[in-house]
């Protein structure tokens, strides 16, 4: 059964109360959920208990003065049983990736297959119908090729992911995945060390051109104190 935010009555044993329909959670307590998720997922399930403790009492202090500790308590948890789930499929992130001859063939030939699917199939690139359409245009361009290339596909595949790809396919990963990398280092290194950190950037684009940027995440972690406000 799903848990919700905003249940509006509770049963224990013979008593039944009635939460009044305007509870809600403010901004602020969300936020202070927020800061300590990281702290909350990462809990083994001997300190819950205590690290949840510690959560409703920061928290609490943003609550409305005639608000029911009680009926709080129930709608802290509520909120981070389920986030914590949101939380978890968010920080699949795979560092790295494990090329196949497939996947080499398409970034090789990525200009004819997109002519292929757009002809047989009438689907732009960036379509909403191009993926569903980008396996068969691949799997018939590696058919037309000889036995040496696909050799020479999974030599390349076998070189890219022990390694490192071309600088063009380097560049398409920062547009597609930088920015992902960067919050969830600055994330780990507060989560594990209680360090923040921002990360400046220098990479080449697809057309060579050296760019430049700046990560910071800090005001999202811990209590949402400014790195500019930390002091040696």
């Amino acid at each position: 059964m799903a848990r919700s935010g905003h249940s509006t009555h509770l049963t224990s044993g013979r008593h039944r109360a009635h939460q009044p329909q305007t509870q809600k959670l403010t901004e602020n307590e969300i936020l202070k959920l927020k800061n300590y998720l990281p702290e909350w997922t990462s809990a083994k399930r001997i300190e819950k208990r205590t690290v949840f403790t510690v959560i409703a009492r920061a928290a609490r202090l943003f609550a409305p003065k005639v608000d029911q500790g009680q009926w709080k308590k129930k709608m802290y948890k509520t909120w981070l049983f389920n986030n914590k789930k949101k939380k978890e499929r968010k920080n699949m992130i795979k560092y790295g990736r494990r090329w196949t001859p497939r996947m080499v063939i398409y970034q090789q030939k990525r200009k004819e297959v997109l002519k292929r699917i757009e002809d047989e199939s009438g689907a732009k690139p960036g379509g909403r119908g191009m993926f569903k359409h980008s396996q068969a245009a691949v799997k018939r361009v590696m058919a037309e090729l000889s036995d040496n290339k696909l050799k020479k596909a999974k030599e390349t595949a076998k070189e890219w992911s022990n390694n490192f790809p071309l600088p063009e396919i380097q560049a398409q990963v920062v547009c597609k995945k930088g920015p992902a990398y960067m919050e969830d280092f600055s994330k780990e290194m507060w989560r594990q060390c209680g360090m923040r950190v921002f990360v400046m950037s220098a990479w080449k684009n697809e057309q060579g051109e050296v760019l430049f940027g700046m990560h910071y995440d800090n005001e999202a972690l811990g209590d949402g104190d400014s790195f500019m406000k930390t002091k040696d």
